[in-house]
């Protein structure tokens, strides 16, 4: 039997032959703190907290056995290498192998990347490109965002945004400076003041012979700063602002 693999990485989902969703809303919460700290207890009174925060019912550790009890149930046992969820002195743990997780697989290749990003761009952007495709959508959207859950959401975000800015610089680094901007265009969309991102949209497009448009690119980041934030482009933006208008392909491609 196929094993069973657990999805945080957009909206929650156990995938054994086809995907699935939790419909009943505090099991889900139940079930991604559980994975979220996957092989580590979680004591009763942090997914109490994570449930239900203040707005806590009576007899509220017997809600939580019963919503054990489902998660146990719709969890795939040991037959399938699928998750267990075990009783701990203070809590709950799920064990599970973390390869069956899809934020294990986001860990081994965003470390891939890493090793291979000074010696050798080209694998490297494939494992950042795989990595940065593990992302479905929003993480584990729709669960309330409690302080576990919360937490992951903040640090998973950081990852794409990581491996998204290692994809441009690969691509700078391997002759793909065309190419990556339509994609930084797209991330600058979603993400209007991260300055990276325009750092090496300006540089993508100095690079494809587009030196006006980087430097509108520079332009348009000041004013969006100043409007928005009422503060000035980074100094290493101006720095590479400046070596653009004097066209140095060299200084650019050092910063």
């Amino acid at each position: 039997m196929e094993a069973t693999r657990y999805e945080l990485l957009g909206p929650l989902q156990i995938r054994n032959e086809c995907p699935r969703s939790i419909s009943a809303p505090k099991v889900e919460i139940l079930l991604a703190t559980l994975l979220i700290r996957a092989n580590r207890p979680v004591s009763v009174e942090e997914i109490i907290s994570e449930i239900w925060g203040e707005d806590r019912p009576n007899r509220v550790r017997a809600s939580l056995h019963v919503y054990v009890s489902q998660l146990r149930k719709i969890c795939t046992g040991p037959e399938s290498r699928g998750a267990v969820i075990a009783t701990h002195p203070h809590g709950y743990v799920l064990r599970v192998d973390d390869s069956l997780t899809d934020v294990y697989d986001l860990q081994r290749l965003h470390a891939r990347g890493r090793a291979d990003l000074a010696e050798n761009p080209e694998r490297a952007f494939v494992s950042f490109t795989a990595a940065a495709a593990l992302f479905r959508g929003p993480v584990l959207a729709g669960v309330p965002d409690g302080a576990i859950v919360s937490t992951f959401m903040r640090w998973a975000e950081e990852m794409r945004l990581e491996c998204l800015e290692s994809i441009a610089r690969c691509s700078l680094r391997i002759g793909r400076h065309r190419e990556v901007v339509s994609d930084l265009t797209h991330w600058i969309d979603e993400h209007p003041f991260h300055e990276a991102f325009r750092e090496l949209l300006m540089l993508a497009l100095h690079l494809s012979g587009r030196r006006a448009e980087a430097l509108s690119e520079f332009q348009r980041a000041r004013h969006l700063m100043r409007e928005e934030l009422g503060l000035e482009p980074s100094e290493t933006m101006r720095q590479l602002q400046s070596a653009i208008l004097n066209d140095r392909r060299d200084l650019a491609l050092a910063r």
